[in-house]
């Protein structure tokens, strides 16, 4: 609202400054994604249908109001970075703390919770109208490790891998397990490098795990009691022949 006030010359006239912007609202000029504090977007003749434009083109100024630390994670980095298997139905935001979804025009935006953010593994890239944060793709797979049974399980996320796998470093992956610091997550991301083969991948992780204590994890969800559990002593991760399916179909 500061910014429309100075822009149109109507500082210090609030009351002027909200009547303006509702009717700007109902003429689909403009659409409001957040009410503390408020945050309006503008909406092009092209995306009116849609309600608001594409969140890349908002993102990094209404978050700067909203929750400055933040990146786009889960399948929408997977998205920037070329991996997109699905029609997603939100577009997925990692920030500090709890905040609930907002909504822009016929999407959502769905925040993520990562404590340490400050030390996640970003770039700032240039979407199609304006700059936004985006996690490294590298980072992107442990997010997604980290929230697997909310981004669609392990076929999900070896489908991103797998086509990730020619582009990921081998510093860059250390960076990222380093920024998040979880055992688990590496345990079960360095088992899905090995079933897909990305043999360089598996031995950094192997390494970075080498001087750290761990336990013994499941891969994925509770296995049923009629399904076979294996372990693999690389990892110490346990899973079963199901889960070795779910990474094939994405192969």
């Amino acid at each position: 609202m500061e910014t429309f006030a100075a822009l149109t010359g109507r500082l210090g006239n609030a009351h002027g400054i909200r009547i303006s912007l509702k009717r700007l609202a109902e003429r689909g000029l403009v659409t409001t994604i957040h009410k503390r504090p408020m945050v309006y977007v503008i909406v092009p003749p092209e995306y009116r249908a849609y309600g608001a434009p594409p969140f890349s083109w908002w993102l990094h100024d209404a978050m700067q109001l909203i929750e400055p630390e933040y990146y786009a994670g889960l399948h929408s980095a997977a998205r920037y970075w070329g991996s997109s298997h699905y029609a997603l139905q939100a577009d997925h935001v990692m920030v500090g703390s709890y905040r609930a979804p907002l909504t822009a025009g016929r999407r959502q935006v769905v925040f993520t919770v990562r404590s340490d953010i400050s030390s996640a593994r970003t770039v700032r890239t240039r979407g199609e109208k304006g700059a936004y944060l985006v996690s490294t793709r590298e980072g992107t797979l442990l997010d997604l490790m980290r929230h697997r049974s909310k981004v669609g399980g392990l076929e999900s996320i070896a489908r991103v891998a797998r086509d990730f796998g020619p582009h990921l470093t081998q510093s860059e992956l250390v960076r990222a397990l380093d920024a998040m610091g979880q055992v688990a997550v590496a345990q079960r991301i360095g088992f899905l490098f090995e079933e897909l083969k990305l043999d360089q991948m598996a031995t950094v992780v192997e390494k970075w795990l080498s001087p750290r204590t761990r336990t013994t994890r499941l891969l994925a969800e509770p296995v049923p009691e009629t399904l076979t559990i294996m372990t693999k002593p690389r990892w110490r991760v346990t899973y079963s022949m199901r889960d070795i399916n779910e990474i094939k179909e994405a192969q």
